[in-house]
């Protein structure tokens, strides 16, 4: 013990020693370059912070970015059109979204983009939408991009890279919406409008429509996902034969390809729509059809295992409501029976 105590004292002694006697280093003020290069320092690490704070306020998922890219280049231009989305169409649950700019044959603009997202974000508020008519106002359906997107607004391969990202992601999510939607194909299906109508589930065709692959003649390929669903659709050779060759497609060879469901006379294609909505998907309650649409398209880009997932999700779900539907009539059934012997 007198060994540790004595050991302890002499470390003491030792550091009491080298304080006073070693003399501590001196301040010296740092040279104008050092300033600076510390200055630079840490304007470099505040600058990280803020590139790390934008990052990590950015939305990771592919699609929302695509989404809000998009729009916000498409939005700064100022050009016409419109896209209409009609909620009382005479039809309980069913909608019309209308393309609107008859005077450039449906051509889509900037602004008819940014509102066919909008149309689609309305129609996803609402579930007792069991299907959605897809129409062009006037003689034809749809045109495709307007021309002046390339040849004044979006000159550079970033800016086409987006808005082929932003009109590929809106018509997956059409593609994908919960209830059935359906293009009605007066005149002209035409290189984007073409793509337009393969987004729906169902296209009827008039009998002067047809359905126009045109890319190639302009120098473009398929790019808002046209090309891929043709090929689902049709098949390899089909595909190559509409899109390599550019040439119209008639409601004939449209209806020998798979293209088209149902060919009718011009004019009618609207209320062929309707009527073909009344008769498949009407009868059924709107929550069943939709998870079943659901239910389907989740087949379609999901792996089989997460697939049935999400069917046995969407079962439970409305297994549940008819569950609790069951219950409120069997106990308004019990009360009505206790009022009447009463």
């Amino acid at each position: 013990m007198k060994r540790i105590v004595g050991s302890l004292c002499s470390t003491a002694r030792s550091a009491r020693w080298y304080k006073t006697t070693v003399p501590a280093p001196r301040q010296h003020a740092p040279s104008p370059e050092l300033q600076r290069e510390e200055v630079e320092i840490i304007k470099t690490m505040k600058d990280d912070r803020k590139e790390h704070a934008k990052y990590e306020s950015t939305p990771k998922d592919p699609t929302t970015v695509f989404l809000m890219e998009g729009r916000h280049m498409l939005s700064s231009i100022d050009d016409g059109g419109d896209i209409n989305l009609v909620t009382d169409t005479g039809v309980p649950g069913v909608f019309t979204i209308e393309i609107d700019n008859p005077r450039e044959s449906n051509t889509m603009t900037a602004r008819m983009m940014c509102r066919l997202e909008d149309a689609i974000r309305e129609i996803n508020k609402h579930p007792e939408c069991v299907a959605v008519v897809l129409r062009g106002t006037g003689i034809q359906f749809c045109s495709g991009a307007h021309a002046e997107l390339a040849t004044k607004h979006l000159l550079s391969a970033d800016q086409g890279l987006r808005m082929c990202r932003y009109m590929q992601t809106l018509l997956l999510e059409l593609h994908n919406l919960p209830c059935i939607t359906v293009a009605a194909i007066e005149g002209g299906a035409v290189a984007g409008g073409a793509e337009l109508a393969l987004a729906c589930d169902f296209r009827i065709i008039s009998e002067s429509g047809n359905v126009h692959f045109a890319h190639t003649h302009m120098g473009l390929s398929t790019g808002w996902g046209g090309g891929t669903r043709l090929t689902k659709l049709c098949g390899r050779r089909a595909a190559i034969l509409l899109l390599c060759s550019g040439k119209p497609c008639s409601p004939k060879d449209a209806s020998a390809f798979g293209l088209v469901d149902r060919i009718v006379e011009e004019g009618d294609t609207y209320r062929e729509a309707l009527a073909f909505i009344k008769t498949n998907f009407l009868d059924a309650p709107p929550e069943a059809v939709r998870g079943c649409k659901d239910i389907i398209a989740a087949a379609e880009i999901l792996t089989p295992r997460t697939a049935l997932m999400y069917e046995q999700n969407v079962f439970a779900n409305l297994w549940a409501r008819n569950a609790e539907k069951q219950s409120q009539k069997t106990m308004g059934g019990t009360d009505a029976k206790m009022i009447n012997e009463a």
